[in-house]
């Protein structure tokens, strides 16, 4: 059962995300608990659980020995998803690497441009480029859920290809899907608020376009907080 393993908050919200009965990628499987955790649950019929690295492989494939999970998974040394079979895989989980290796691992697996895959990622910063970067190359968040954890928090998005590509608005890049009406949606908003303040404080030149831009996302921002902008401009949508 999958009480057997303990998950941290942001890897639970990941597993909701991912589709039961699929066949997933575990994409920098670290200790192997999610993939084991997707097993367990049902949430994954077969794992494929990668990383780069050999020792935290290691104690993946270590976690994985037991008889309950023999013959459905397979434990891979490799760079992201190269090597997996795209024909095969439904589900991918890429958790706790940055914006340009989140976006870079998409880029190099121009199979996931498929309506039928599904994407659940768990940025570890910046998850506004994340959102820009997927309405751009026409994928469209389909779900999204704020996870404070540790003093931290982060958001897990799940997105699939829609061939739609696009410019987000200022709430789709900054807010994604969030709900925040929600204890974690309020301290995602108060986290966003206090970097943006601290951007634009740190600008000099009031005339650099990323001070008005900083300006901007946190005017944006404290409308949301007060229930005043929920809604992208026309401007914004571009």
């Amino acid at each position: 059962m999958s009480d057997r393993i303990s998950l941290t908050r942001r890897l639970r919200a990941a597993a909701d995300f991912v589709r039961r009965g699929s066949v997933a990628a575990d994409v920098g499987c670290d200790h192997g608990k999610l993939s084991a955790y997707l097993l367990d649950s049902g949430r994954a019929e077969f794992v494929y659980a990668t990383d780069i690295r050999e020792q935290p492989l290691e104690k993946a494939a270590a976690l994985l020995s037991s008889e309950r999970y023999e013959g459905r998974y397979e434990c891979v040394l490799t760079d992201g998803l190269n090597g997996l079979p795209a024909d095969r895989i439904t589900d991918v989980v890429i958790a706790g690497v940055g914006d340009d290796v989140t976006e870079k691992i998409i880029s190099n697996a121009p199979w996931l441009r498929d309506e039928q895959k599904r994407l659940v990622l768990v940025p570890a910063s910046r998850h506004e480029r994340v959102r820009q970067f997927l309405a751009e190359n026409g994928f469209s968040v389909i779900g999204e859920r704020a996870v404070s954890e540790r003093r931290h928090v982060y958001t897990v998005i799940a997105a699939e290809y829609c061939g739609i590509s696009g410019k987000p608005g200022t709430r789709e890049k900054w807010l994604g899907r969030i709900d925040l009406t929600t204890e974690d949606g309020r301290e995602y908003i108060t986290v966003l608020e206090r970097r943006m303040k601290a951007v634009a404080e740190g600008i000099r030149d009031r005339e650099d376009p990323n001070y008005k831009e900083a300006v901007r996302v946190l005017e944006e921002i404290r409308h949301l907080a007060d229930g005043t902008g929920t809604e992208d401009t026309e401007e914004d949508k571009g």
